[in-house]
């Protein structure tokens, strides 16, 4: 598993990245940011932009939303070890380019998703 690709959209703050979960296989992971959204901050998507009608919103504390969230936390696990982790959070991120900037950027999604205030 790894990930391959990370946006940031200018409707306010959503982000999306991009797991591959085996060759030839992945998904793209949202959450959504929208300025003046009552989910913003909060609700995870499948999909690459919240308003896309392909996109798939998943409830918030839902099963499906757990799933995903234990994809991520099992990429985090399996691939960025604990050493790596906090390197990771320790440099400058301007300085990091490719998989590195990628894995950063992967590791700050999962704990702001860990984070989200859902209750």
């Amino acid at each position: 598993m790894r990930i391959i690709d990370y946006a940031l959209a200018l409707d306010g703050g959503t982000q999306i990245i991009t797991l591959e979960i085996s060759e030839g296989e992945q998904i793209s992971i949202g959450l959504d940011g929208r300025m003046g959204s009552p989910t913003s901050g909060k609700q995870l998507f499948i999909g690459n932009s919240p308003e896309s009608p392909d996109t798939r919103m998943l409830p918030i504390g839902g099963i499906e939303e757990r799933e995903v969230v234990s994809l991520l936390e099992n990429w985090a696990n399996e691939t960025q070890g604990f050493i790596r982790r906090e390197a990771l959070m320790e440099v400058e991120q301007s300085t990091l380019n490719g998989q590195d900037l990628l894995d950063l950027l992967g590791l700050k999604f999962l704990l702001e998703v860990q984070s989200r205030d859902v209750a």
